[in-house]
């Protein structure tokens, strides 16, 4: 669909992706047109982290708010924070694809696994500022911890149940493969971020 050879995407192809998105979590199936779904735009897409990175590093300092004793000391920790988060949040885009190769290959969906990597890169992006609400809220007004983690949890919920209506629409309807997608991305997630708490607040 585009010509552009950047690894960032511009913000005319991230803004057409958002759309695309959008269009999938109203159950409309033209919503797929919208991706760049050729070698340049597979690639491109993983360069949509750029656009995420700035929410990612907020969000992880959300670790600082729940346990103070986390927090870096001087430039050099600060430093050394944000590579290792920013380590894994890499990690947490590039294994997905590794594991959508497998489950096209396992359930005959080779020829939609570009289709699949793209638009799960591009909710990856979509799923930050989602996270970056409730986030942002913690810091902005004095909500209670039970009120803040009841956000937390809608906002989690949200997320799932959209990214499973869109891999519904971009398997071509294989219900029992969206949900198997769906599980498998929750999990990885859970791991990588437990993995990720557990080297940061060394």
């Amino acid at each position: 669909m585009s010509a552009n050879t950047d690894l960032i995407p511009s913000r005319f192809e991230a803004g057409r992706s958002l759309a695309g998105l959008f269009y999938l979590t109203l159950k409309r199936p033209e919503g797929l047109k919208l991706f760049d779904v050729s070698a340049e735009g597979f690639w491109r897409s993983f360069g949509a982290f750029a656009w995420a990175w700035p929410v990612q590093c907020f969000l992880w300092t959300g670790m600082w708010r729940a346990a103070p004793e986390t927090r870096p000391l001087g430039a050099g920790e600060y430093l050394g924070f944000f590579i290792a988060s920013t380590a894994f949040d890499i990690a947490a885009w590039i294994l997905p694809a590794i594991l959508l190769f497998v489950v096209a290959q396992v359930f005959g969906l080779a020829d939609k696994f570009t289709r699949l990597v793209v638009v799960s890169n591009w909710f990856g992006l979509f799923s930050a500022y989602i996270g970056f609400f409730p986030a942002a809220l913690r810091y902005l007004l004095p909500l209670s911890d039970g009120v803040s983690a009841l956000i937390t949890l809608i906002s989690y919920v949200m997320v799932i149940g959209l990214y499973y209506r869109i891999m519904r629409i971009s398997t071509g309807g294989e219900n029992l493969v969206a949900v198997f997608i769906t599980v498998m991305m929750v999990m990885t997630g859970l791991t990588i971020s437990e993995l990720a708490y557990a080297t940061l607040a060394d």
